[in-house]
């Protein structure tokens, strides 16, 4: 017991000194509020996380209620590193390589980022060490008490949490059933059932009407519809079922520059471990989480959100590498010790300092007059505000709508009841342009998204921070409370990924809002902003060459464009809109050059080319090119003007 004891005690003191000191972003507002009243967070509803967190939230004595949510995913990550060191050690791992795998599993940045937050995934890793160390001993020892442990933990897994981890709950299942004769195959599918009886908690729940009630499953095919995810799966559509190039190389940016010792020596760990009688398993569930993370949910990369059952896997591989590795008893300490230094420097993600979200909701709160009518689309903001009004009981009479799920009942209709004069004129499947208060002057308060329900938004909005808003004032003030923000923040409170992101989004939004306002200083200084937040995002250089161009700058506009197009050297719009800026400036040669292959820049890239060729004289090449342009776009402007110009010919001057 000694060595689980001092994992749990190291690394449970690690992640709690480590972790938030209050609400943290994405979705951490939603199961933080669904946990705390046993709500119902968005699909497949985690109803596991949601039992297993309350208990926790309960019983620790420290904080309020946000912080005793980050302390319960910091223990339940703690535990899960002991599961790792007992799942290893019973693949056959020395103590010290089940420690070494312990120990790197925790240093690595997807563990600590989800051990500081209100977050499913230490849970999930939890399921998942639990499954192979069950496997492990069954396998080792056909002990009939480890495959009835590893079938609760398949059900559990199966009623409450994620996908890949269902995909490796069920062969290990089958693979344990198929060698397992007479009754116990009776009391094996008891024992799961009883596991996956935990889905019962999202309809019971569900009919009590709390305010989190994401997909109402009080029913059976609302229930089959939340355990699914249809209304995610219909909503993303376009991002779900297929490889996404971006997605897998950000995906493996991740593992390459966050935790390369881990992924070095695990890859070679799995190897070894294939070998080994039942092996299969950690294959497939590398190969699980992997095909989660690119195909079914390439949106959770960007945040950081996928591979922590991955890393549970190259984490015991890693154990038994080093075993190969320290073979003599005079190696292991140099071995160990080398391995958690290169481990150690690599180390993120202390979210000690990340107190942006608070600092926001307070301001969207404060700053709302009575009965707003707050439309969110951002997780971040919807988030939040549900955490403070279900926890907190703050601005009760504030209408948080998230504008994307406007049509259904189960999202909007316990905001009508507790505020039907706000929401006059809804009805399940209304759309935004049926509720009477976008037309009228009730006080209106807008999230920034561009493009997105355009026709909709509410005319002649004003930003007020964090928002965009009626009746309030003028541009100045948003940007003044912005960087008021982030002064108070601190350079380190913007540690956390999801911070810069969700900062850096609100000073781009912001600058854009100028553009379109034609206030070209403001715009320039609010891209500049964004930059200093988030400096190696290429579509934030790439507006902010925009707003120089559009103030005439084009020399600044060609330079913070090559500072995108150094970032990322396929940003379509930044090859084309640096091919603007080097025309403006007469560079017709270097304009051509920033186009590159024009083919993968469509009628855009053919068009912008024929302009540089006709003003080098080269007059037949830029017909073809004008020509390419219209065959697949005959509205592009820079073809039509252009060819009208070839026919006109000298005589037409």
């Amino acid at each position: 017991m000694r060595v689980p004891g001092t994992i749990f005690a190291v690394f449970g003191t690690l992640f709690v000194f480590a972790a938030a000191p209050g609400l943290t972003w994405l979705d951490a507002g939603e199961l933080g509020a669904a946990a705390h009243e046993l709500g119902i967070a968005h699909p497949p509803g985690f109803s596991a996380f949601a039992v297993i967190h309350h208990g926790v939230m309960r019983l620790v004595p420290l904080g309020d209620a946000a912080f005793r949510g980050n302390l319960a995913s910091a223990l339940l990550g703690a535990l899960a590193l002991v599961v790792v060191y007992r799942a290893a050690r019973a693949w056959g791992h020395s103590p010290w390589g089940a420690g070494m795998g312990a120990v790197l599993v925790g240093l690595a940045p997807h563990c600590a980022l989800h051990a500081g937050a209100i977050e499913v995934y230490t849970g999930a890793a939890l399921m998942a060490a639990g499954l192979l160390w069950c496997f492990g001993r069954w396998r080792a020892h056909q002990d009939r008490r480890w495959a009835l442990g590893l079938a609760f933990i398949a059900g559990l897994a199966v009623g409450g949490h994620h996908p890949e981890l269902r995909l490796l709950a069920l062969p290990l299942l089958v693979a344990v059933a198929w060698r397992t004769r007479g009754r116990f195959l009776a009391a094996l599918g008891a024992v799961a059932a009883f596991g996956g009886a935990v889905i019962v908690y999202l309809p019971v729940r569900a009919g009590t009407e709390p305010m989190r009630n994401w997909g109402d499953p009080s029913s059976f095919w609302t229930l089959w519809d939340h355990f699914t995810g249809a209304r995610i799966r219909a909503a993303y559509a376009d991002q779900f079922g297929h490889l996404d190039a971006a997605a897998s190389t950000q995906f493996a940016d991740q593992w390459v520059t966050l935790a390369p010792v881990l992924l070095i020596l695990g890859a070679v760990g799995l190897v070894l471990m294939a070998r080994r009688p039942g092996g299969w398993a950690f294959a497939l569930l590398f190969a699980l989480d992997c095909l989660y993370s690119v195909v079914l949910n390439p949106m959770g990369v960007r945040d950081l959100q996928n591979g922590l059952l991955g890393v549970v896997v190259l984490g015991i591989g890693c154990g038994a590498v080093i075993d190969l590795m320290a073979r003599r008893p005079r190696w292991r300490a140099g071995v160990c010790a080398a391995v958690t230094l290169c481990a150690v420097l690599l180390a993120t993600f202390d979210q000690r300092h990340d107190r942006g979200l608070p600092r926001l909701i307070d301001h969207v709160i404060d700053g709302q007059p009575p009965e707003a009518v707050a439309m969110v689309a951002s997780d971040n903001f919807a988030a939040g505000l549900a955490f403070r009004q279900v926890v907190e009981g703050a601005r009760p009479d504030l209408a948080v709508l998230v504008r994307q799920h406007i049509g259904y009942a189960s999202s909007v209709e316990p905001v009508r009841r507790r505020l039907p004069e706000a929401l006059r004129g809804w009805s399940p499947g209304a759309t935004l342009a049926q509720l009477a208060r976008l037309e009228d002057d009730w006080p209106v308060a807008w999230e920034w998204s561009d493009g997105l329900d355009a026709e909709a938004r509410p005319p002649n909005l004003h930003p007020h921070f964090p928002f965009y808003a009626r009746p309030h004032g003028g541009p100045w003030g948003y940007g003044h409370a912005l960087e008021r923000v982030i002064e108070a923040l601190g350079e380190d409170g913007l540690e956390a990924p999801q911070a810069k992101r969700a900062t850096a989004v609100l000073a781009d939004n912001y600058g854009r809002f100028l553009l379109a306002r034609r206030e070209y200083a403001l715009a320039v200084d609010a891209f500049r902003f964004a930059t200093r937040i988030e400096p190696n995002k290429a579509s934030r250089w790439s507006n902010l060459g925009s707003a120089f161009a559009q103030s005439g700058r084009f020399a600044s506009a060609i330079e913070a464009t090559r500072v995108a197009l150094e970032l990322a050297p396929s940003h379509r719009l930044g090859r084309l809109n640096q091919a603007r800026y080097l025309l403006a400036e007469g560079q017709h040669a270097e304009a051509e050059e920033a186009l590159g292959e024009v083919s993968t820049l469509g009628a855009e890239g053919y068009g912008l080319r024929g302009v540089s060729r006709g003003n080098r004289g080269d007059l037949e090449g830029a017909a073809a090119d004008f020509e390419a342009a219209l065959a697949i776009d005959p509205k592009n402007p820079e073809a039509r003007a252009g060819m009208a110009k070839l026919k006109s010919g000298p005589s037409g001057r």
